[in-house]
């Protein structure tokens, strides 16, 4: 009942909107019938359409790229971040729970502070957000529930943007995910709130964002024994684990700010959807700050479970902490707006200020210390990402002059070709080239039951990504290539190890939406290959079939969708879980896997609400007992789970 009243709480903060203005420069989602509006205007006007721009700044603040926000009925029954982040993984069953993509080009990039790494699906960081600029005050609500009472799943996400000058955009974000779990000592629980404001008014851009992230994990380590998924009919919640009254927890703070001044004589410049202002140049800085800690507890320390227990056999209360500051300044030559090929270019300096506080030794006494890391990176690239032309690329570096990551650098980017006019057929190139240090958590960690000094040789990687896109016949085909030196990875001792070979990963993966009539058939499949199975063992085929039957009625007021959804991939050796350190390490144990998880569902939409019903895992109930992700840990059985979606515009 209390987040029944929290919902209507929120959900009635769109009534205290101010009264809007048109955009000066928008390009975003019109909602209803509402006209195009593709001029500056700063006129007052009353009672006019909903409009709304959403967009982030790319290689902080150097030219921006739309992001439209998804206000879509398909596939809104899939919530759980990482399955639409990634259709493979291995995860602890519980959402949220840490969790490593099973697709190797679409695992989550190392986090400044490591052990956010395994949870960064459920973090919302200032990278993540979105710019708004809107004609009224959008709120959107979602609240999504299943399993019941003591299996309860809840997800509830709150959105509000408004602009309170026609220049001038202000809003807020709150996120939670919490659930009971399926097994035994399994709750967790995982949210966020965020503020976020832009500003751009003649010369002066300015955006800021401030927030937090807070998440507990209760960590049962897995079940006793498989045979209680295989040879018996046991309730989940019945069956034995291996810890109790042990978490994980994590509080993620972020601070950014971001001043732009634009330079020269402002041009209207036409684009491919609108119109904007631009200028010759622009200079900007931007600031960041981050504050992470990382703790895990243990009431009575399990001696059988974990192999080793350093510093304490009665409890263990193990902490470790890290603050970034980072200042970054650029100069910017915008892209010319009468030669659309003549690209942009930039240049710039960045100053990076890392301190990294634990256990230095273990001693139980006076046993912290801070370790401080320093860099000035020098910063340039080209780019040309004129929305009108047929050819775009896009090139960034990044270079170590000074400090502590003297020597490290990053060469990234991307070609786009269009291959028609209207731009509904391209092909894309990314491409990197990185040398970088180790980083901090590999060096140095100790823990009660996790313990290792190392002094690892960069890690240098090579990636490149061509996809071909075909958006009339919605067709996406692609190939990955990477390459990495000096690899580290956590052996099945779980202790991080460097390997002395070449690991290198080939992925193809194709995506094809067929329609026949009102059916529609969505299909994903990814293949790939690791030259060192005994370093990276990972699915040599993942795919995701998305199946639904689609129609609207009453004057095509309530859309419907009936559908299947199967997620499936191969055998493999799939990563354990040390749950004193939340890292997944190799295994050779028993391959999981071979097993289609089957979900059913029905989705429905009236004007602004989206409403769904599911049963996931439905196939539970005719299963041989193989359905294990990380291994020990066996995915959630059948739960029906529910959700509505509703958007106001005023």
């Amino acid at each position: 009942m209390k987040k029944l009243i929290y919902i209507l709480i929120f959900g009635a903060l769109h009534l205290s909107g101010f009264a809007q203005s048109r955009l000066q420069n928008p390009a975003g989602t019109r909602d209803g019938n509402s006209p195009d509006i593709s001029h500056r205007d700063s006129v007052k006007t009353p009672n006019i359409p909903h409009f709304r721009k959403t967009w982030q700044w790319r290689h902080d603040g150097v030219y921006t790229e739309d992001i439209p926000l998804d206000t879509t009925l398909d596939n809104a029954h899939n919530y759980n971040y990482i399955f639409r982040k990634s259709i493979a993984n291995t995860y602890l069953a519980n959402f949220p729970s840490p969790y490593i993509s099973d697709i190797y080009i679409e695992r989550a990039k190392e986090e400044d502070f490591y052990p956010l790494t395994n949870i960064r699906a459920y973090l919302f960081k200032p990278v993540d957000a979105l710019n708004f600029n809107t004609t009224t005050p959008f709120t959107q609500l979602t609240y999504k529930t299943g399993g019941g009472k003591g299996k309860n799943e809840t997800f509830l996400d709150i959105w509000h943007s408004q602009n309170i000058r026609p220049y001038w955009n202000a809003g807020f974000r709150y996120n939670l995910i919490s659930s009971d779990g399926r097994y035994m000592n399994q709750k967790a629980k995982a949210y966020n709130v965020s503020f976020f404001s832009s500003y751009e008014y003649e010369r002066w851009v300015v955006n800021f964002f401030i927030n937090q992230n807070n998440g507990k994990f209760n960590e049962n380590g897995g079940i006793v024994d498989k045979k209680y998924i295989r040879d018996t009919t046991i309730n989940a919640e019945n069956i034995p684990v291996n810890l109790s009254n042990t978490t994980n927890s994590y509080r993620n703070f972020n601070f950014y700010t971001q001043v732009q001044y634009n330079i020269g004589k402002e041009k209207e410049v036409a684009r491919s959807k609108d119109t904007t202002i631009t200028y010759p140049a622009k200079a900007i800085l931007a600031v960041k700050v981050e504050d992470n800690v990382h703790r895990f507890k243990e009431a009575s320390v399990n001696r059988d479970f974990f192999p080793h227990t350093y510093l304490d056999t009665i409890k263990s209360a193990d902490m470790q902490s890290n603050r970034l500051y980072n200042l970054s300044s650029k100069f910017v030559v915008n892209e010319h707006p009468k030669y659309k090929y003549l690209p942009g270019i930039y240049a710039g300096l960045d100053f990076e200020y890392l301190d990294y506080t634990g256990r230095t030794s273990l001693d139980t006494i006076n046993n912290r210390g801070k370790d401080l890391y320093t860099g000035t990176w020098l910063t340039g690239g080209l780019f040309n990402v004129d929305t009108t032309a047929l050819f775009n690329f896009d090139a960034a570096v990044r270079l170590c002059l000074l400090g502590d990551y003297i020597g490290n650098f990053t060469v990234e980017g991307f070609l786009r070709q269009y291959l028609r006019k209207d731009r509904s057929c391209y092909i894309r190139v990314d491409a990197s080239i990185e040398s970088k240090t180790v980083n901090p958590f590999f060096s140095r960690y100790i823990g009660n039951h996790d313990y290792w000094e190392n002094n690892f040789s960069n890690i240098k990687t090579f990636s490149v990504e061509g996809r071909y896109i075909n958006e009339r016949s919605r067709t996406e085909l692609g190939v990955g290539w990477n390459n990495t030196i000096d690899y580290v990875y956590f052996d099945t001792a779980a202790m991080p190890v460097q390997s002395s070979k070449n690991l290198m990963v080939l992925t193809l993966w194709g995506k094809q939406k067929f329609k026949a009539g009102n059916f529609h058939f969505d299909q994903t499949v990814y293949v790939q290959k690791s030259t060192q199975e005994d370093v990276l063992s990972l699915p040599t085929v993942a795919l995701y079939s998305h199946n639904y039957y689609q129609n609207a009625f009453f004057k095509k007021v309530l859309k419907f969708v009936i559908g299947i959804d199967l997620f499936y991939n191969t055998k493999f050796y799939a990563d354990k879980y040390q749950p004193s350190s939340m890292q997944f390490y190799n295994q050779r144990e028993e391959k999981t896997g071979g097993y289609p998880k089957v979900d059913v569902f029905l989705d429905f939409g009236i004007k602004r609400a989206h409403l769904f019903l599911k049963y996931e895992h439905v196939n539970y109930f005719i299963t041989n007992g193989e359905y294990f992700s990380a291994l020990d840990y066996p995915i959630n059985p059948g739960m029906f789970k529910f959700g509505l979606s509703w958007n106001f515009f005023d």
